[in-house]
């Protein structure tokens, strides 16, 4: 988590920006904000995505830390960066940081019994999503729609429509997500 906070301070810090600035482009409180650059407080799924989206980056940017030229590239599951929200119960790895210029994010979220990405739906970054359930099941909200998933199941969705995630299962749900810019 120090890492991501350290990341939203200096992404902030290198467009001239304050933390009212920000905090006023991702409609979040400049405290809130003060917080989680400080590393008091975890946010939501979705403060994180609001944020990046006020920051005109895509989620996974915030765990890339260089360029890596040539592919293939192998990240081992040990090597994997975690970043967990106590606030949603829940903690998304990137699968390809590193890669600052990839069209594709590929994250592993995982939603603990009663997770979710945020206490309402939100909108994402510009693009496209496919999410498919890999271990548990899922409950995706958009429009005011919730749709049961289960293992195996897959959705593909416009992340600009409010949408939410949830586990309401008794065990931890594990989704892989493809954001697609």
């Amino acid at each position: 988590m120090e890492q991501v906070c350290k990341k939203i301070r200096q992404l902030r810090e290198d467009r001239g920006w304050s933390v009212r600035g920000l905090a006023a482009r991702a409609e979040i409180s400049p405290s809130a904000l003060s917080q989680i650059e400080a590393g008091q407080n975890s946010p939501s799924i979705a403060t994180l995505e609001k944020i990046c989206a006020a920051l005109q980056i895509p989620i996974a940017a915030i765990f890339d830390d260089g360029e890596m030229a040539g592919l293939p590239w192998i990240m081992r599951s040990g090597d994997r960066r975690k970043f967990y929200s106590a606030g949603s119960h829940a903690s998304l790895e990137p699968l390809a940081h590193g890669l600052p210029q990839k069209k594709m994010q590929p994250l592993l979220m995982i939603l603990e019994p009663g997770g979710e990405c945020g206490e309402h739906p939100y909108t994402s970054a510009e693009g496209e999503e496919f999410t498919i359930v890999i271990r548990g099941t899922a409950a995706f909200e958009q429009s005011g729609v919730t749709t049961e998933l289960g293992e195996g199941d897959a959705i593909y969705y416009d992340p600009r429509l409010p949408h939410n995630w949830h586990n309401r299962g008794h065990s931890a749900t594990t989704l892989l997500v493809v954001v697609a810019q």
